[in-house]
């Protein structure tokens, strides 16, 4: 459950970054090496969250409503933190 509740966190800051930094610099400033720096480096985050997301659900930690509730809250800018603490709120509820 640690490593999911890490790879939302990386996915959902470098979405942000990738949304509200990378893509406003690329076409107000004229600075397209920043979308083509933070790119994969999302694109790597998001991949490797759906890897955990499926790991997850293969091992029983998280529903198929679960996995469902991930990976879409993974495509809207800010839902990554809703997973995050979506996440937080499950580990504490799960018994150790």
């Amino acid at each position: 459950m640690k490593l999911l509740r890490i790879t939302a966190f990386a996915e959902a800051v470098t979405l942000i970054l990738l949304v509200c930094v990378a893509v406003p610099l690329k076409y107000m400033l004229g600075m397209p090496a920043v979308v083509s720096a933070i790119g994969p480096v999302h694109g790597v985050a998001f991949l490797g969250f759906l890897v955990v997301i499926m790991y997850a659900l293969g091992e029983g930690l998280i529903s198929r409503w679960g996995a469902l509730r991930l990976f879409l809250g993974s495509l809207i800018p800010f839902g990554g933190f809703l997973n995050e603490r979506w996440l937080a709120r499950q580990a504490a509820e799960t018994p150790q």
